[in-house]
């Protein structure tokens, strides 16, 4: 097989070939309502990138055939279940100024969304208040709800992104709180969830990551200037060096001045 494929550890692209790709059926016991011929295909791909070298490990669970070119396969349309067992999650790498609860809820956040997307959705508005507190600097007096702590920050905020965060709090809330009549269930999809983990993402690149490349990028301005600085001083010294040996006075071997021709 030749298949393009993006590493979900490194996002490497690369094209998947029989050398790091593996695929295996495995047969379940078929006296269960799964039907008589469940089995689970179980594939395999190793990242050719010599940086990375990572095993990612995916499952699906169907009906299994023998027939076929290819051997034994999950008959098409079968599928019932599938799930990513390696990596658990494709996480962002956040820059070591994102404090360690933020992270920390982003990862259970991504973790959770294929088991419980109201779970998830939750976990996502959590993550929110964190990011909002800890970037915006809000202070002791400001905190405690979130809404009122997005308020406080509203005018700095662009105001497509300004609608894109209520959703994640609205749609965080309904995760987070029961219902008044506890039989009324607003289920939110793992789908639904994913959106809201992708805005948590945006932030993290718009706010921390974007922080980080410009504080960077100023860094490395100052250490030009600097070097910049010192050339030009070095140069001034020579020259003034060179200057003030032209004017000093040649002495000759007695000791005395001499006179310039």
């Amino acid at each position: 097989m030749s298949t393009n494929w993006q590493c979900p550890y490194c996002h490497h692209h690369m094209v998947i070939t029989g050398q790091n790709y593996s695929s295996t059926i495995v047969q379940l016991n078929g006296r269960s309502v799964r039907g008589q011929r469940p089995a689970l295909n179980v594939t395999s791909i190793s990242c050719a990138n010599e940086k990375c070298k990572e095993l990612t490990i995916e499952v699906r669970l169907g009906s299994w055939d023998a027939g076929g070119r290819n051997g034994p396969h999950i008959v098409q349309g079968s599928t019932t279940l599938e799930r990513r067992l390696l990596p658990e999650a494709t996480l962002l790498a956040l820059p070591k100024e994102i404090p360690d609860e933020v992270q920390q809820t982003y990862r259970e956040a991504k973790l959770i969304a294929p088991i419980s997307g109201r779970a998830s959705a939750a976990m996502a508005r959590r993550c929110l208040q964190g990011i909002v507190r800890d970037f915006w600097d809000i202070p002791a007096n400001k905190r405690g709800n979130l809404g009122a702590e997005l308020n406080y920050i509203k005018e700095r905020i662009d105001p497509g992104l300004w609608d894109d965060i209520q959703a994640v709090r609205s749609v965080g809330d309904i995760g987070a709180h029961m219902e008044k009549n506890v039989n009324e269930v607003v289920d939110v999809s793992p789908r639904e969830a994913g959106i809201l983990i992708q805005l948590i993402e945006t932030l993290f690149q718009d706010w921390y990551i974007q922080r980080a490349k410009r504080q960077q990028t100023s860094n490395s301005l100052r250490e030009v200037l600097k070097d910049k600085r010192s050339q030009q001083k070095a140069a001034k010294q020579r020259s003034t060096g060179e200057t003030d040996q032209s004017d000093t006075p040649q002495i000759e071997e007695n000791g005395q001045p001499g006179l310039t021709a």
